[in-house]
Parts: C-alpha cells; sequence; structure tokens
C-alpha cells in the first residue's frame, strides 16, 4: 500500500479532536444513507415498472398485425403468414376480433370491448383460462356464450349461466334509421385480471361468436403474435414492417403502452437525481472535515515537506481521506441497500391495492446498472468534494507553520 494511503488511513482515524471524529462519522453516514436510500429508491422504481410490465403483458397482445381499414379476411391473413415465412422469435399466433360496444341487462348499460377468439389458441396466447374465478373458459366454445370481467359482472349484477344483451355499434340503416345489432348472449364464465380497466369493460367470445355481432362473416381485426421472449417485441416488429407494406401496420405492447413507459423512466431519473442529494450534502460534510483535518495537521505536513514531501504527496493524502470515506461509505450502503431489497421483495413486505395498482405487493427489482451507477456517482462527488481541501492543505508553506507554531 502506497506510504500516502497508509498516512490517509491514520488521519482518518485520529482520534485527537473528539469533534472531527465526530464529524467523520457524521460523513460516513451520510454516504452510507445517501447510497441505500439511492438503491432502494431505484429497486421501487424499477419493481413497479417491472410488475406493471407483467401485468400488462397477460392482457395485451405482444405483437399484432392489423390493416389500416381494421378488417381482412382470413384467407387474406393465411396467404400473409405465408409470404412471411418463419418470423424471428414467434412461437404461435391466433387470429382475433376486438371492437367496442355496450353490453345491457334490464336498466343497466355499460360500455365495453369484445375480443373474439380461438379459445384452444387463446389458452397458450394469452393464457386468459387462468384467469377465470367463476365458470369455465371452455365455455365459449359454444356458440353466444361469454366471458366477462368482474367488475363488469357486478355492475351489470350477473352471474354465470344469466344472459345479457350485446349491442353492436355497426348495425344497418333502414327506412326508420339505423337500427343497432342486438345478440343475447350467455355468461359462461367470469374472469379477474387485476386491472380496472379490463374488469370493467371485458367481454371474451369465439371467432364465430363475435363475427356474428358484428356482421364481419369471415373478416378479423388482426393477427396477434406470441413470442419466446416478449422484449424482443421490437424486433419482430422491424422484420415485419420490412416484409409488409401500406395498409399493413405493426404494433407492439412496447408502442402500445410508449407514453406510460416513458413517463416511469423520467420519473426514475427524477427521483435518482432528487436523492442524491443526500450523497451531495454528505459530501459537504466531507469537504468540512478535510479543511478542519489540514488545519489540525498543519505541523505533520511542514514536518513532511521539510524532509522532502512534495505538494502532489500531500494532496493524495487529502484526496484519499475523501475517498477512502467515499468508498467505505458506498460499500456499507450497497450492502445495506441490496439487504432491504432483497428482504422486502422476498418476503412481500410493500403490499398495494391491486384495484389502484394493478398488483398486490410492490416488487423491489435492481440491476448492476443501477448498483454500478450509484456507486460510481457517490463515489465520484466524494472524491470531487476532496479537491479544494486537498488543494488548499498541499499549499501550506512549511517556514511560516514551523515559525508560528
Amino acid at each position: 500500500m502506497p506510504l500516502y494511503i497508509q498516512i490517509a488511513f491514520r488521519y482518518l482515524l485520529s482520534v485527537k479532536s473528539k469533534a472531527l471524529s465526530f464529524m467523520a462519522l457524521i460523513s460516513l453516514l451520510g454516504v452510507i444513507v445517501g447510497v441505500s436510500a439511492l438503491l432502494i429508491t431505484l429497486a421501487v422504481m424499477s419493481g413497479f415498472q417491472y410488475g406493471l410490465k407483467e401485468k400488462i403483458l397477460q392482457t395485451t397482445p405482444q405483437v399484432i398485425l392489423m390493416k389500416v381499414t381494421n378488417k381482412f379476411f382470413d384467407e387474406e391473413a393465411d396467404q400473409l403468414l405465408k409470404k412471411l415465412g418463419n418470423i424471428p422469435y414467434v412461437k404461435d399466433y391466433e387470429y382475433f376480433i376486438y371492437s367496442q360496444a355496450l353490453a345491457s341487462i334490464g336498466s343497466s348499460v355499460e360500455s365495453i370491448f369484445i375480443r373474439g377468439v380461438d379459445p384452444e389458441k387463446e389458452k397458450k396466447i394469452m393464457n386468459l383460462d387462468k384467469f377465470i374465478v367463476e365458470g369455465s373458459f371452455d365455455s365459449i366454445k359454444n356458440d353466444k356464450t361469454v366471458v366477462i370481467g368482474r367488475d363488469l359482472a357486478i355492475s351489470l349484477g350477473v352471474s354465470v349461466g344469466d344472459k345479457i344483451k350485446l349491442i353492436s355499434p355497426f348495425g344497418r340503416k333502414t327506412a326508420l334509421g339505423y337500427i343497432p345489432k342486438i345478440l343475447k348472449v350467455k355468461v359462461g364464465a367470469i374472469a379477474y385480471f387485476g386491472m380496472y380497466d379490463f374488469d370493467s369493460s371485458f367481454v371474451g367470445m369465439n371467432l364465430k361468436t363475435a363475427q356474428m355481432l358484428l356482421d364481419m362473416k369471415s373478416q378479423i381485426t388482426g393477427i396477434q403474435f406470441l413470442l419466446t421472449d416478449p422484449y424482443k417485441a421490437n424486433e419482430v416488429a422491424k422484420y415485419l414492417d420490412s416484409k409488409l407494406d401500406f395498409p399493413y401496420m405493426v404494433r407492439t405492447w412496447i408502442d402500445i403502452n410508449k407514453s406510460l413507459f416513458q413517463a416511469l423512466e423520467f420519473e426514475k431519473l427524477a427521483m435518482f437525481l432528487v436523492i442524491a442529494l443526500i450523497v451531495l450534502v454528505a459530501s459537504f460534510n466531507i469537504s468540512s472535515l478535510l479543511i478542519a483535518k489540514s488545519r489540525e495537521k498543519r505541523k505533520d505536513i511542514a514536518i513532511l515537506k521539510t524532509i522532502g514531501a512534495s505538494n502532489g504527496f500531500i494532496l493524495k493524502i487529502f484526496l484519499w481521506q475523501g475517498l477512502l470515506l467515499g468508498i467505505i461509505g458506498t460499500i456499507l450502503g450497497v450492502i445495506i441497500g441490496l439487504g432491504i431489497i432483497y428482504v422486502a421483495d422476498t418476503y412481500q413486505l410493500v403490499r398495494l391495492n391491486p384495484e389502484v395498482y394493478m398488483m398486490e405487493y410492490l416488487p423491489l427489482k435492481t440491476s448492476i446498472f443501477d448498483v454500478l451507477a450509484v456507486s460510481i456517482s457517490s463515489i465520484l462527488i466524494c472524491f470531487i468534494s476532496s479537491i479544494l481541501p486537498a488543494y488548499f492543505a498541499s499549499r501550506e508553506i512549511p517556514a511560516q507553520v514551523l515559525r508560528y507554531e
């Protein structure tokens, strides 16, 4: 170990002055608290984003291929898939219908969105059968049988076996005016997604029933793809875009929720900057400590210079005092922060209201990048705060110090 680091350690651990020892302890605690708070805050933001993405992926197709006109025939879809060949990262696909409509029973009327699917494909691609809390998902294999969201069932006051009316926005014009298409269906199952928007408006049915209600004959809204890795959605979208021209368009689950993810990333950055102020305040304590240390060690500095120590050597001694505080505080802060993150995530300590936050508990997630970013930032701040005190200490003139002290 270089001599200047040994001297820096000795100065740092010096207990001649209780006030300076207390200042060193406060400086160290400030760095520890700042680093651990930064890590925990980033873990909370990353965990919330992770939990939100998982929920979104449960209810949103990973990649969808549609037409600008919103409708195309399934024969056309078959030809498209042959043209595309083996699409990278695609595990499976299915045709679907998506449309808005109204559901009513008696005087109760609710706005809904209809999802028409192949029941067997839907089990593999969207795992809709796992969200069923009452009834059977397989019931929608029967025509005029639907699955509805739990909150929608409560709003309409229905349960499994009851019948409701679905009112299509695509009716027909007659001499008497516009007549909407009405289809009476049976509630075969009730689903609970844990997302209010879905639970309060979801109605799922087989393709044939959806085509019947919406007068779509053999038409579909689009094709959705299941990927081996949902985070490869943008790469799949680029591949499809390169193979297809207008009027076809490709959208991913990331595109659909882009504004939400951007807002969360911005909020994460803002929280990082705000919590980093704790480390910045701790760095002011380090500056004050080093200034006081340099005044206390004036005689030592003068003697070191007299026996041949250069200004650079003295500069390194005081720079390393600040660095050591930063490094030790950062290491302890990282250990404490990661410990709290592990315990809180493993034992699901932060419980949430699923109707508000779409998840039952807050997962805490961190990454190597977050740990490195926090650690480097903390040590860098401590280093910068040490520069001026170290510089002033290195400019001491031995003759003046020894003459007057």
